[in-house]
């Protein structure tokens, strides 16, 4: 089989690997399509692990299906590459992709490879069949939209929320129809990019071109938000975003940056409302579940998210596609 190594640097290559087999519980799938993610993107984080096979969104067929395992060869699966234990107590506190073992596995060799083997422990807590009349496409978003709606979980967005959302790239709007999904009365997109507010706006949310207090002051109606996710990597936005929340409110770094990367913040301008600045890391099991049930029955509809679908031998190009921004999402076809 064929698997695209990144190598660092921004070096990708397509090169042969053995077929997989799989063991008992395990199942093997052929790859049909695999989004980009912008972890993906990220050359600090991918760096220290290359030479690494990229991809974590993938929708396959199951070709080999080990004893015990619960699939059959034919069956078209979405695949989580992380799994907790269930057992720990940050699993049970429900805060289950802190979880060491979610964390230490994973799918071999990766998502960008045309077969991957899918290890016992993921097959028995998070491998799913994907519903006939979903596609291949919107299967590859199952993954990114439920590392959105945990990280809405865990800032309370819910009925009558007053929701700012920074960015609108690919996660940022898949955002902004997720808060409306939850129930959030009103719901903010700032994006200096003139290009990338259409989209944002064809979703229902107010778009505004920056971080002004007053501006979204005005359009929540003379309050501040309940929530603020920052889905971008801009320093001034992650300070900016300070001056959005109300009283008791909550700022969300979704987008991380590199270790031992000073952010400056005004924290002065957050300690007497009493605002929650928080972070949200991955998916977990009852995440993937919901994220899959809410794109199956149509609740979430995604559309417009993938931009471009490149084919698996034009891996190279798919990545120049997504680290430039020529695309808002791509998915790698095989």
């Amino acid at each position: 089989m064929r698997a695209a190594v990144y190598h660092g640097a921004g070096r990708l290559t397509i090169d042969d690997h053995p077929d997989p087999s799989a063991g008992p519980g395990e199942i093997v799938i052929r790859t049909r399509a695999c989004g980009i993610c912008g972890t993906d993107l990220m050359q600090w984080y991918q760096d220290t692990k290359a030479p690494v096979v990229l991809g974590h969104e993938p929708v396959g067929d199951v070709v080999q299906a080990g004893e015990g395992a619960p699939f059959d060869v034919g069956d078209r699966v979405f695949v989580h590459h992380h799994v907790p234990c269930l057992e720990c107590d940050l699993c049970l506190a429900g805060r289950d992709t802190l979880c060491e073992r979610f964390r230490a596995t994973r799918i071999d060799p990766g998502g960008l490879a045309e077969l991957i083997r899918v290890p016992a422990e993921n097959v028995e807590i998070d491998v799913h069949h994907v519903p006939d009349d979903m596609d291949d496409e919107a299967a590859t978003l199952i993954e990114p939209l439920a590392c959105i709606l945990r990280g809405q979980r865990l800032a309370g967005v819910g009925p009558g929320s007053r929701v700012v959302i920074v960015g609108a790239g690919s996660m940022g709007l898949m955002e902004a129809e997720l808060a409306a999904v939850l129930g959030a009365s009103q719901v903010v997109v700032i994006e200096p990019n003139a290009d990338r507010r259409p989209a944002a706006a064809a979703l229902g949310a107010t778009v505004l071109a920056s971080c002004d207090p007053d501006a979204v002051r005005e359009a929540l109606g003379g309050e501040l938000a309940h929530q603020v996710i920052v889905c971008t990597h801009s320093h001034a936005a992650m300070n900016d975003a300070l001056h959005l929340a109300g009283p008791a409110g909550v700022v969300q770094y979704f987008a991380p940056t590199p270790p031992g990367e000073m952010v400056p913040l005004d924290l002065g301008a957050v300690f007497w409302r009493e605002v929650h600045l928080q972070s949200t890391y991955s998916a977990g099991p009852a995440d993937i579940r919901d994220a899959l049930d809410l794109l199956a029955r149509g609740r979430v509809r995604c559309e417009g998210i993938v931009t471009h679908h490149v084919p698996f031998a034009d891996v190279d190009e798919a990545f120049r596609l997504a680290r430039t921004g020529e695309a808002l999402k791509v998915v790698i076809d095989f």
